[in-house]
């Protein structure tokens, strides 16, 4: 080999020695892709819950001028800031200050189960939110259903409480009507999710007989339930 092939080859050998087999280089402007990154591209979340519920790139993100829930008032699929569908009764104690609760009790299917008042210590003056209970005194109680009544409960997408049902029907889909206890909802299956619509702006007539294109988009939504 000539001295001058040679001395062409060297910077490649040294490049070569310097990559080990299993590892990846970069260049420093590279900041590298996130390890997990949501099917629509978007960057992933720092928390659990802390994405949108909305989860398609189709659908709209947050509603201009939507409040802006914080970590404790995130309403997402099976939770509502630290409460989540569940969650035991002693993990409940844990984690909220029993001074917050006031014990109560609901009937269901002829049955009186537990069931509590959660006042927020954060906002004393917004309605209290309804923790409903199954279980049983051997076994032990969890939260079965939560009925959020607080504007300050949010989802990702500023929809809550005193939003109007269009925007929960545009950004969270729409599966069916029902007529529950709290008044007639509108049920967003796909993220167990339901909004009680206020009766004053629906058609007058039985709530079973109610279309879900009959229910105008101005309607507010007076309460969300989380379900499973």
């Amino acid at each position: 080999m000539s001295a001058r092939l040679l001395f062409a080859l060297l910077p490649l050998a040294a490049a070569l020695a310097g990559c080990e087999p299993g590892t990846t280089t970069r260049t420093a402007t590279d900041p590298g892709t996130p390890p997990f990154t949501p099917a629509d591209g978007s960057a992933a979340p720092v928390s659990p819950g802390s994405a949108a519920v909305a989860q398609s790139a189709a659908v709209p993100g947050p509603t201009p001028g939507a409040p802006v829930p914080d970590s404790l008032h995130l309403i997402s699929p099976g939770r509502a800031g630290r409460l989540r569908l569940g969650m035991s009764e002693a993990r409940l104690k844990k984690v909220v200050p029993e001074a917050l609760l006031t014990p109560i009790t609901y009937q269901d299917k002829g049955q009186t189960l537990p069931a509590y008042e959660l006042r927020d210590a954060d906002h004393p003056d917004a309605p209290a939110s309804l923790l409903q209970l199954i279980g049983d005194a051997r076994t032990g109680y969890r939260i079965r259903r939560i009925r959020i009544y607080s504007p300050y409960y949010r989802t990702a997408e500023g929809i809550g409480v005193g939003s109007p049902f269009g925007a929960a029907r545009q950004n969270l889909g729409l599966t069916r009507i029902r007529n529950t206890p709290a008044g007639l909802a509108a049920v967003s299956g796909q993220v167990q999710l339901a909004w009680v619509v206020d009766p004053k702006s629906l058609p007058t007539k039985p709530p079973e007989q109610i279309q879900s294109s009959e229910i105008p988009p101005a309607a507010r939504i007076t309460g969300v339930l989380l379900y499973r």
